[in-house]
């Protein structure tokens, strides 16, 4: 399961307290005597960097601009486009661990959780045997550079066996995975803090969505009541009651559906049926909300429409689903089409509408049960309740899929592809 949301860009300072990093450099140091430290992505240091740390330009980068390395041709002047082309190679997943220009071992190991490289641990700068002095300052020559920063810079290589190098690397893997593990942790305890808080947001729009028809039924029949069953007032009121009594029944049967099909215990009733027929009679349901908004219904469908193998009441309310959601959020006096077509791919129905239209960022998301709470949460009401969610779980159990194709100010199209003949039943 991916903790991280698709699209966010982790990083390693704010996953990783800075003092931890700081024990554990520390711990790598006592451990092995050599110093080591953390960088982000593009290889910014985070925290203290020492020598000779200080002086590998090719994996470290230090906030004031003193890093040295012979490559470039100044010594106390950043040169970004240099470094950048150093560190060029040292962007993805796996271990750096190469010779640089004098022989110097660089080691550099990605810290990679859900995927990404949010930092680097390193340690650089290590030689196999004492560094050729005179070599290094005709070097620095040859760069451009005064024969003194070549010899400063051999000065402060680290000097150890190629087995202690090795060793040496292998406790940098070691204290790497400890980092990785810590901001595993640290981005799973989030998304449990923000998964509680979008089951506890979600109920409450549930509720608020509950509550509606259930305060209209019960005025309803309070009026009834209070009037003492006068004829006139029952004839109004007890329709409208029982209307809303059905929309609630609706909404719970939907609760139940959504939690049945992610449970896996939601099976299809499959039969062979006649499509027309179920767009009419999701017509007829939704025929007086859409008067009382004086919508224009449209149904537009092919006459040679094949049968369709499917569960008829779940696909009815998939489309009354949709059509509700078409007559809510249309402005007074639209018009709300209902078509359906066919090809050798399978059936596709659509609900289209002249309504406001739907956001770009949202078009994903309402189909999402915890999508929509974060577009309720910013005013954007774009499906009433967790209707979406469910046409997206019976496309999907028919084995086809549902979207949206939108223009903000121009209206919405909704449309569901489902196969024929499920993929099982063909032969």
């Amino acid at each position: 399961m991916k903790m991280a949301r698709e699209g966010e860009q982790l990083t390693l300072a704010e996953l990783v307290p800075l003092e931890t990093l700081a024990e554990l450099g520390h711990l790598f140091r006592a451990v092995t005597g050599v110093p080591m430290v953390f960088t982000d992505q593009t290889g910014n240091a985070i925290g203290e960097v020492e020598e000779p740390l200080a002086f590998c330009g090719s994996l470290v980068r230090i906030a004031d601009g003193t890093t040295v390395c012979l490559r470039r041709t100044k010594w106390d002047e950043p040169e970004p486009d240099v470094e950048a082309k150093l560190r060029s190679k040292h962007s993805g997943p796996k271990p750096v661990a190469h010779r640089c220009l004098g022989g110097f071992r660089d080691t550099a190991v990605p810290i990679v959780v859900e995927d990404q490289v949010i930092g680097y641990s390193v340690f650089a700068r290590s030689l196999g045997q004492p560094p050729d002095v005179a070599g290094f300052r005709q070097m620095a020559q040859q760069a451009g550079m005064a024969p003194e920063v070549g010899e400063q810079v051999a000065r402060r290589a680290l000097v150890m066996s190629e087995d202690r190098i090795r060793g040496v690397a292998r406790f940098l893997e070691v204290i790497t995975g400890l980092v990785a593990s810590a901001a595993y942790e640290s981005v799973r305890a989030r998304q449990v803090l923000e998964l509680e808080k979008l089951r506890d947001d979600l109920i409450h729009m549930i509720v608020h969505d509950l509550r509606t028809p259930l305060t209209s039924m019960l005025g309803g029949l309070d009026m009834v009541v209070s009037t003492d069953y006068d004829p006139d007032i029952t004839h109004e009121f007890v329709p409208m009651a029982h209307n809303s009594a059905q929309t609630l029944l609706e909404m719970v049967n939907t609760l139940l559906d959504i939690n049945k099909m992610e449970s896996g215990q939601m099976k299809l009733d499959l039969a062979d049926l006649d499509f027309a027929g179920v767009a009419a009679q999701a017509l007829q349901q939704v025929k007086g909300l859409a008067a009382e908004r004086k919508h224009e219904l449209v149904l537009e469908i092919s006459d040679e429409l094949p049968t369709v193998n499917g569960d008829e009441e779940k696909l009815r309310r998939t489309v009354v689903n949709l059509l509700g959601n078409a007559i809510k959020f249309t402005q007074d006096g639209g018009r709300i089409a209902l078509s359906a077509t066919h090809d050798e791919q399978g059936l596709t129905f659509a609900v289209s509408d002249n309504g406001p239209g739907i956001p770009p960022e949202d078009r994903e998301m309402i189909f999402d049960k915890f999508g929509q709470v974060e577009a309720r949460k910013h005013g954007r009401k774009n499906s009433t309740g967790l209707g979406l969610t469910f046409c997206k779980m019976v496309a999907e159990a028919h084995g086809g899929r549902i979207w949206v194709e939108s223009e903000v100010g121009k209206g919405s199209r909704f449309a569901v592809a489902i196969p024929i003949q499920p993929e099982a039943d063909k032969t």
